[in-house]
């Protein structure tokens, strides 16, 4: 027994243990970096909140109401020190998927022995254990561990199969009303707590309750009529008063979760679930069955893994002649067959039995995902299928069951081709934790398997931006745009290259393609901003910027380039206006803080720039652009003792990012106060790191003429 649990824990560690070390990528940025509902003081506002931090009631919310996993975010982030942290982050997840594997592993456990299975005394594998160390590697469920907004699945799935093994204790108690029962539907309403699909463990244990319960008694009349058919099912009160308990708490926690959401329906973009937006009947169900057929090919042989299945990954089925309906038929025979296999009398009654509540874990946890009660934000969501892959694993197990009866099997060679898949699915997860490592090799990577999603394009083109890739970035946008000709922030970030390129003509062609698109696009309208007060045309800049003010009103950056456009044409008080304004928006904006402090220095306006010099290094004490603009202004004033400590936290806190400008000022700095030989070594600093910069070559010049001449 414990021999197995260390190797359950040990199988479901392996293959991310030495991948835990990476960074936030994909959604963890939205749902945890930027979310302020994990480094808030109070610990409410995620139940008033979305998973993403927004007003769970607001329109622009996904409606997806996630409070106690936000809250052991929370608890990482206040576990390291309020500090987030991607590896702890990602060791908490590992940890969920180990505990879920060894409840898996009791689950499979409790149904084997509950069904009474038994395949003969010439099997001697424990068959629930096999199966637990392939839901342990299973490479679907990478997504779900090494992404850290996975936890929401590994969580939801804990509670689901704790609520599972306490209702199976419910239903050996001989009172109806029993403290197990009461445990088992907390659990679930915990389960929808950690995410939404975490409720169906309802459904999934009335399944279960009928499975076990029912019986079916044989007539010798040839035909029946209705009463007879009342005769032949038989169930006990007690389950069915269970059963009835279960479907109302059911109806009141999907109720309630109805409420929370202000009695609204997420909405969606067409470019989220492109299926699910289509005019066409047709394309829209033919879309949706191969999409299902889809996800099954994933938990068979999942070696098409990417973090993203919108926009392009699954091309709409337009007509009856594409091929994929084939697969469709295909997945519809099996079904038939399958069926076919439960109601005739072929298999043993506890065969049957096992089968179906393995389609119940498969089919019941996905069924919120299937669009059927309303349209669903993803095409394709790997970790979506970490609860329903539980049935999978079951229906793998109970084949190998029945490959093992036969006689002439030879058990040996059977349980070596299971365990080389298990392997192999092992190393395929081993190989997919690394791509989640960051979202470089993330995004690269799901190129080779979705290169029509126009998504996946432009997240390529953010990590070679970041690369300082330019061409290769500019490349991808323009894919990008290709795949999805309304793709508007692929054109706005597009004509930020273009811009920096100086192109300033073709930026603004991008720009305002942009904004045909989404008119109300505020930072295509401030980069518009921006690309007209290059060119000269600053009263269009100035519409601009207010039309993208008033579509966001709280925007830092726009203000900030403002002041940059007011403080070209000489309107200096106005400039200022801005960059408070875009410090009272954003405390924390640097390029802000620095200007005004340099504008205030300029304009000779030095009280106001001490007032404000202890906020601005109370909100940036590690900005070397401020310590920089600070240590100019004690300069100018002869407070050098003070503008020399100033200058030296700059260039250290700058370290290889230092520039010639630097050393300069300090070189002035040192001439002024008359320590020449330092003003002559800083000079000097400055010109190798840029040879050619005047000011320091003219005022090395000067200062060695200064020091001949009085020799």
């Amino acid at each position: 027994m414990y021999f197995k649990l260390l190797v359950i824990l040990s199988v479901s560690a392996a293959p991310f243990l030495f991948s835990i070390q990476g960074d936030f990528v994909f959604d963890d940025s939205e749902a945890i970096v930027k979310n302020k509902d994990i480094t808030s003081t109070s610990w409410l506002d995620s139940f008033s909140n979305d998973f993403w931090g927004t007003n769970i009631k607001s329109n622009h919310s996904h409606k997806s109401y996630r409070p106690l996993t936000i809250i052991t975010y929370r608890l990482n982030y206040i576990f390291n020190n309020k500090e987030l942290s991607a590896t702890q982050f990602k060791a908490t997840n590992l940890a969920c998927h180990a505990i879920c594997c060894v409840l898996v592993w009791q689950t499979y456990n409790c149904i084997w022995t509950k069904l009474n299975i038994k395949h003969g005394d010439k099997i001697l594998v424990d068959l629930p254990f096999f199966a637990s160390l392939l839901f342990s590697v299973h490479p679907v469920h990478v997504e779900a561990v090494s992404g850290i907004v996975g936890r929401s699945d590994l969580l939801a799935t804990m509670t689901f199969l704790l609520s599972f093994l306490i209702y199976d204790r419910a239903m050996k108690n001989k009172n109806v009303l029993n403290i197990y029962l009461f445990i088992s539907i907390i659990a679930a309403g915990l389960s929808m707590l950690f995410k939404e699909n975490g409720v169906t463990i309802l459904g999934v244990c009335c399944i279960y309750e009928v499975i076990i319960n029912l019986r079916i008694r044989k007539l010798e009349k040839v035909k029946y009529n209705m009463s007879d058919i009342f005769k032949m099912i038989h169930m006990d009160i007690k389950c069915i008063y269970r059963i009835i308990i279960i479907m109302m708490c059911a109806i009141i926690f999907l109720y309630a979760r109805w409420a929370v959401m202000g009695k609204n329906k997420p909405e969606f973009k067409p470019t989220d679930n492109p299926a699910a937006f289509s005019d066409n009947l047709f394309s829209k169900i033919a879309t949706y069955n191969y999409i299902y057929f889809f996800n099954i090919m994933l938990l068979i042989w999942p070696q098409w893994l990417c973090y993203d299945w919108s926009m392009g990954c699954i091309p709409l089925i337009n007509n009856v002649l594409d091929f994929r309906i084939l697969f469709v038929l295909i997945m519809y025979l099996y079904i038939f067959l399958y069926i076919k296999a439960v109601i005739g009398g072929k298999y043993k009654k506890s065969s049957k039995r096992i089968s179906l509540l393995a389609t119940s874990f498969m089919l019941i946890p996905f069924l919120p995902a299937t669009n059927i009660v309303f349209p669903v934000g993803f095409v394709i969501a790997e970790r979506i299928l970490y609860i329903p892959s539980i049935g999978y694993c079951l229906f793998i197990a109970i084949g190998l069951g029945k490959i093992l009866q036969h006689n002439k099997i030879n058990h040996k060679i059977v349980i070596s081709v299971f365990l080389y898949i298990i392997s192999i699915y092992g190393i395929k997860s081993w190989l997919r934790a690394y791509d989640w490592q960051n979202e470089y090799k993330l995004f690269t990577n799901a190129l080779t398997v979705c290169p029509l999603n126009a998504k996946v394009r432009y997240n390529v083109a953010k990590v070679a931006d970041a690369k300082q890739n330019t061409s290769w970035a500019m490349d991808e946008y323009e894919e990008a745009i290709r795949l999805y000709p309304e793709y508007y922030q692929a054109m706005n970030n597009l004509a930020n290259l273009l811009k920096n390129q100086k192109k300033y003509s073709e930026a603004e062609t991008y720009l305002r393609k942009a904004i045909y698109h989404k008119k109300d696009f505020p930072a295509a309208w401030m980069n518009l901003g921006i690309v007209l007060a290059n060119t000269g045309r600053f009263e269009e800049s100035q519409r601009a910027y207010k039309t993208a003010l008033l579509y966001r009103k709280n925007y830092p950056d726009c203000f900030y380039n403002l002041g940059n456009l007011y403080l070209e044409t000489n309107r200096t008080n106005e400039a200022m206006d801005n960059w408070y304004q875009a410090i009272n928006s954003n405390p924390k904006h640097v390029s802000a803080w620095t200007n005004l402090l340099a504008l205030l220095d300029n304009t000779n306006q030095i009280q106001k720039a001490l007032q404000i010099i202890p906020k601005a290094l109370a909100e940036l004490p590690n900005s070397p652009s401020i310590y920089f603009a600070i240590a100019n202004i004690y300069g100018k004033h002869e407070q050098y003792t003070t503008a020399e400590k100033y200058f030296h936290q700059a260039i250290a806190l700058f370290k290889e990012r230092v520039q010639a400008i630097h050393y300069a000022n300090l070189g002035v700095l040192y001439h002024r106060w008359r320590k020449h030989d330092l003003a002559k070594q800083m000079y000097k600093m400055a010109l190798k790191i840029d040879p050619h910069f005047s000011s320091a070559k003219i005022n090395l010049y000067n200062l060695e003429m200064k020091i001949k001449n009085k020799q």
